[in-house]
């Protein structure tokens, strides 16, 4: 990639996703009667990934966005339904065209977990055009 990230992002850029949890977050939204209205795992590491997604990528040149490479979350805590949830986002490190976050998870009771979050600033277009070239040469 020609484009340098670093002219328009920097560390220490973050976003807060601030929200009351709704039913569409719940375990039982996503199939598990057991654990019912505790939020769901899926809901919970999206809502990471989002917080991530917002921190850089309006920033970016058109026809620029980010992917996900690697993630690594914990849940320590559970929430139910009706908690505030806030999560935090923070760029920690760019490396090249590599995006590094640190993300916090919080309900209002305190911390549930963190998460390390790497992501690729990519051209759309290419992006697509490699997606369908594997789709054309798929067995």
């Amino acid at each position: 990639m020609m484009f340098d990230v670093r002219t328009v992002l920097n560390p220490g850029m973050s976003f807060i996703i601030d929200r009351m949890l709704d039913e569409s977050d719940t375990a039982a939204y996503y199939g598990s009667r057991q654990l019912g209205q505790l939020i769901a795992s899926p809901a919970y590491v999206g809502l990471m990934i989002d917080a991530a997604v917002k921190a850089v990528d309006e920033r970016l040149p058109a026809g620029l966005v980010t992917v996900g490479r690697t993630m690594e979350f914990t849940h320590d805590a559970p929430t139910s339904l009706g908690m505030n949830l806030r999560i935090k986002a923070s760029l920690k490190e760019i490396v090249g065209d590599r995006l590094f976050f640190d993300i916090t998870a919080c309900d209002d009771c305190g911390v549930i977990g963190y998460g390390k979050h790497e992501r690729a600033v990519v051209n759309k277009q290419e992006l697509f055009e490699r997606a369908n070239k594997r789709l054309l040469h798929q067995a």
